[in-house]
């Protein structure tokens, strides 16, 4: 079902990816989309490395050429769980499920891409420090709204509010803070400090994103354009052994973990340090009589896997498509679909992630390895196969919440793991 020949109106607080994929695509169907922003971004934002469900996003808003000239092409993902041994995987693996490459991006001239592809389909932006109040509707339910100074900024509007208001804030969750609503909180609290270096050996194949396990949680490997941006996530306590300041932690942790040390000996940072902090987060409610939440404002999830960018802009084009596909009378019932979804997704991530964490992942990768020196044979090989296609596909963004995929898993790691503990390879 198409939109209603008349144009609706919608507001959508926050310019990120989220928000402007959302009126990017509102805008193409001719739907009146302003997103309202106050423009200040961190130089550095953490999500360079991206996976390949947002190809497709990318070939939806016709932007694809223009994210490979600015980024650098992705082939997959190598973790090194200890210094003798490593899992290389090609996104070659998902082929029929997903695009078999993804990219790797400075998040500030991507963000800027995404932001000028949603004027140029027509959305308008207001650049101002957005203002909302709390309203009541007749059933006597609190809802956020639009100041009428905020109001003002939209002159045809007329002072009315727009038939639906969209929460793409990030973290800051405006609307969950201005309405009071709680979120469950994910159990690790973890600190990332990160920064862009020059004279460092890149990764191999060229574009692979490394992810390295280390005496305290992990670190990033992330090939750009002309840097190597490496990052850091463990626990605060664990911080504190490596120094007293971001810059002092960040780089006792490179020069104390071989595989850092040895790819960036002669390295010269470029950029300041950016401290990020590292957690779940679940929203108790995402929508409302009148608005709806999108990316990071619902809920996100730990960054080992990158899902953060992905869920963000996935789910800005899953609620595009609630909205554009349902009449507005039936936008309830469309949005709670939409959250269900949402969650899901959010809760697949995490299982996945868990199981890096835990040491599952690559336990099972050290017995495969094993079984199939011991057995080999076409079967064996067939097994492997399989198996590598539908985790690759989880990590890729395709298969994440997938039945089938997720039980398969969960099948592996608790009866297909022989001779290894997994606790061996969990990242603390």
């Amino acid at each position: 079902m198409k939109i209603a020949s008349k144009p609706f109106r919608v507001g959508i607080v926050g310019a990120g990816p989220a928000g402007a994929t959302l009126a990017c695509l509102l805008a193409k169907e001719g739907v009146d989309a302003v997103f309202f922003d106050d423009g200040r971004r961190p130089e550095m934002v953490v999500g360079e490395s991206l996976i390949p469900r947002l190809v497709t996003v990318f070939r939806r808003l016709g932007i694809e050429d223009e994210v490979a000239k600015l980024g650098t092409y992705k082939p997959g993902v190598t973790w090194i769980f200890d210094e003798n041994d490593a899992l290389e995987l090609s996104f070659t693996a998902m082929r029929g499920v997903l695009p078999t490459y993804a990219y790797n991006v400075h998040r500030r001239p991507f963000d800027d891409l995404i932001h000028q592809t949603a004027v140029d389909a027509g959305a308008r932006f207001i650049p101002c420090n957005v203002k909302l109040e709390v309203g009541v509707t007749e059933r006597g339910e609190k809802v956020p709204r639009l100041s009428a100074e905020t109001l003002a900024l939209v002159p045809d509007w007329n002072g009315k509010q727009p038939d639906l208001l969209v929460d793409a804030s990030g973290r800051r969750r405006l609307f969950a803070k201005l309405l009071g609503i709680k979120a469950a909180i994910g159990d690790r609290k973890d600190v990332s400090h990160f920064a862009h270096y020059e004279n460092c050996t890149m990764p191999v194949p060229s574009g692979q994103t490394v992810i390295t396990r280390l005496k305290h949680g992990w670190s990033w490997r992330i090939p750009l354009l002309h840097a190597l941006s490496i990052g850091v996530v463990f626990d605060k306590d664990h911080a504190k052994l490596y120094g007293s300041t971001p810059e002092e932690q960040l780089e006792a942790v490179i020069d104390q973990n071989k595989p850092l040390a040895d790819a960036c000996p002669n390295r010269k940072r470029i950029t300041p340090v950016t401290t990020y902090a590292n957690y779940q987060l679940i929203s108790d409610q995402g929508h409302g009589d009148g608005w709806v939440c999108v990316g990071d404002s619902f809920g996100f999830v730990d960054p080992m896997l990158s899902p953060g960018l992905a869920m963000a802009m996935t789910s800005a084009e899953m609620l595009a498509d609630a909205i554009l596909q349902n009449r507005p009378d039936d936008w309830e019932r469309a949005f709670a679909a939409y959250l269900d979804w949402f969650r899901d997704m959010l809760c697949a991530w995490q299982e996945l992630v868990d199981m890096f964490y835990g040491g599952h992942i690559f336990a099972l990768q050290r017995t495969g390895t094993r079984m199939h020196q011991m057995f080999p044979g076409k079967i064996g090989m067939m097994m492997q196969r399989h198996f590598e296609k539908n985790i690759s596909g989880m990590a890729g963004g395709g298969l994440t919440n997938h039945p089938y995929s997720r039980r398969l898993l969960r099948f592996m790691s608790r009866y297909a793991i022989y001779g290894e503990e997994p606790a061996d390879y969990a990242v603390v």
